[in-house]
């Protein structure tokens, strides 16, 4: 019996809140900014006249939902792809395929790969420092070379990748 009341109780619980009105309003300021919290960054604007549905309230803070509508094309589910993303890598070149193979044996065995990019790469500017290529996003390198960095995962090593400079092998940093 006990058990049945409480059944009763939290589906007039659901039911009750299946039915529940939610509360509107309205910007009424030229604009106002949108925050990721309270007192939080600032993510976007909405301008007079915008209706927003109430989800929460905290102290002076409304959380809202809007309805709204975006262009298809301007949304990602790869976060790589936002404009300003940018990651970190290095790597190591050098002229034969052999000679890639033989470096990845020795990361295999142990060998840091800073160590191996200082000794054996020919992209003198980035050897001297571990093979490191700073950060960039994308469109600022070759396609088949960033494309190859942005296939890996932070810390991942890639295999050997040939390219027109020669054959790299390639570590993403961040």
């Amino acid at each position: 019996m006990v058990k049945m009341k409480w059944i009763v109780v939290i589906v007039l619980f659901f039911i009750s809140n299946m039915f529940a009105q939610t509360e509107k309003l309205y910007v009424k300021v030229e604009q106002e900014n949108i925050r990721s919290e309270p007192n939080g960054t600032k993510i976007g604007e909405i301008l007079t006249g915008t209706e927003v549905e109430v989800v929460e309230r905290q102290s002076n803070w409304v959380k809202v939902q809007i309805d709204a509508w975006i262009w298809e094309p301007s949304l990602t589910s790869d976060y790589t792809m936002v404009e300003g993303y940018k990651i970190r890598a290095s790597h190591i070149l050098v002229e034969s395929e052999a000679e890639a193979g033989t470096i990845l044996d020795q990361l295999k065995q142990g060998h840091t790969f800073e160590e191996l990019a200082r000794e054996y790469s020919i992209d003198t500017a980035s050897g001297l420092k571990g093979g490191d290529l700073g950060k960039f996003g994308r469109g600022d390198l070759r396609a088949d070379f960033e494309n190859a960095i942005f296939n890996l995962k932070p810390g991942e090593i890639s295999g050997i990748v040939k390219t027109e400079l020669g054959y790299h092998i390639i570590k993403r940093t961040e």
